[in-house]
């Protein structure tokens, strides 16, 4: 039992030390025998608890988005507005996404998605997420759905079950929205933190824009 304790906290100290790689650096930068001498390591030790360097970088780039998720989960039990909370949902993801586009964009659309649920179930044994308290089962839904436009549809889905929109609407709206969203991130990877956030922003009022027929922001009501 302590030999798996000590491999589980090796495992989470070579996942952090990712993380921290990838604040700096491109995935595509990260070599395997650099990473493990600065990890005090040798290769082959690294391969005894990954099965690959991709499945490590995708461990470490679920750390950004595991942030994103925590503070999705206190949005979910702080408004019961549920077209209001859809829209924050957004503007929140955008809000992460836009500032690594690149990670964002190959864990969600991208090269890593097909190992997303896998490697997410792994990184939450290891390090375990606060989620939302009063829609657990539903949390963790969304969590470990990995196709944006199912999961999107499952929150449009929810709000067309309280007469919000028809069902019809939460399918158009859980295709253009993601389609938005994967083609503004898209255009914003490699572009320096100003043009990103300028994408950000111009996503969010193209979301605004696409879900008029159906919301109203507060401020316009």
């Amino acid at each position: 039992m302590a030999g798996y304790e000590k491999g589980n906290n090796t495992k989470r100290r070579l996942i952090m030390a990712m993380y921290r790689n990838l604040e700096e650096k491109d995935a595509s930068e990260i070599t395997v025998r650099e990473f493990a001498r600065e990890n005090g390591c040798s290769p082959a030790a690294l391969y005894r608890h990954f099965d690959s360097l991709e499945y490590l970088i995708i461990l470490g780039t679920i750390r950004f988005f595991s942030d994103y998720m925590e503070e999705y989960g206190q949005l979910m039990d702080a408004d019961d507005n549920l077209m209001e909370a859809y829209i924050e949902g957004w503007k929140l993801f955008n809000r992460y996404a836009f500032e690594r586009p690149d990670l964002y964009y190959r864990l969600m659309w991208g090269q890593y998605r097909t190992m997303f649920s896998d490697a997410l179930e792994e990184y939450y044994e290891l390090f375990p997420m606060a989620g939302s308290e009063r829609y657990p089962a539903y949390f963790y839904t969304l969590l470990f759905t990995n196709d944006m436009q199912e999961r999107d549809f499952l929150m449009l889905r929810r709000a067309a079950n309280y007469n919000l929109l028809t069902d019809e609407d939460a399918d158009y709206f859980s295709k253009t929205n993601t389609l938005i969203v994967k083609g503004m991130l898209e255009m914003a990877i490699g572009q320096d933190a100003r043009s990103r956030k300028q994408g950000e922003e111009e996503c969010n009022r193209l979301l605004l824009k696409n879900m008029e027929k159906v919301y109203v922001p507060k401020e316009n009501q």
